[in-house]
């Protein structure tokens, strides 16, 4: 399934020790897909349903007024996709940034790899984000090694705790 201009991520920095605070605080949205506390540069990453941008920037607004919270960064999905998996269904998974020297064939060469559940052009630093998965932690990095040897550059995101708001299995777009 595609989609356009319709969701967003956002990567929140935490103050020290406030992670899991601000985590849990996303699982009761109705407007969020899933919630994942991060290794890394960034804390927490939340992916957003947003049928339009003034959503997306109040949610924005609100997070950015949080006890807790240091900095966020928006990444609007200009266009993404999803395979018929669903990312809980398999026991690991992160999280890739992508950067390519052509951006126009991106989405083409990541949506045909059998181990990606979703992938979503994010315009800014990054040009692409995407859910890499596995059988074990094995599979995930064996993976990111394939993709390194294509000449990506990437930006593993390995959630440190996940939070998918399974009702979106019945409620996909």
């Amino acid at each position: 399934m595609d989609w356009k201009t319709r969701s967003a991520y956002v990567f929140i920095k935490t103050k020290d020790g406030k992670a899991q605070d601000v985590w849990q605080r996303f699982q009761h949205w109705e407007n969020v897909i899933g919630a994942w506390i991060v290794a890394g540069e960034w804390d927490v990453i939340v992916w957003f349903d947003a049928q339009d941008w003034d959503t997306v920037h109040r949610c924005v607004g609100e997070i950015k007024s949080w006890d807790g919270v240091e900095l966020t960064s928006s990444h609007r999905v200009y266009s993404g996709f999803k395979n018929d998996n669903w990312w809980w269904e398999k026991p690991a998974g992160a999280w890739v940034l992508f950067r390519g020297d052509k951006l126009e064939e991106t989405p083409e060469k990541i949506r045909k790899w059998q181990w990606t559940t979703s992938g979503a052009s994010i315009p800014g630093e990054w040009d692409y984000i995407a859910w890499i998965q596995g059988e074990n932690w094995n599979d995930v990095w064996d993976h990111l090694v394939d993709v390194k040897e294509q000449n990506w550059q990437t930006l593993p995101c390995v959630p440190i705790k996940s939070w998918w708001n399974q009702n979106w299995k019945q409620n996909w777009w």
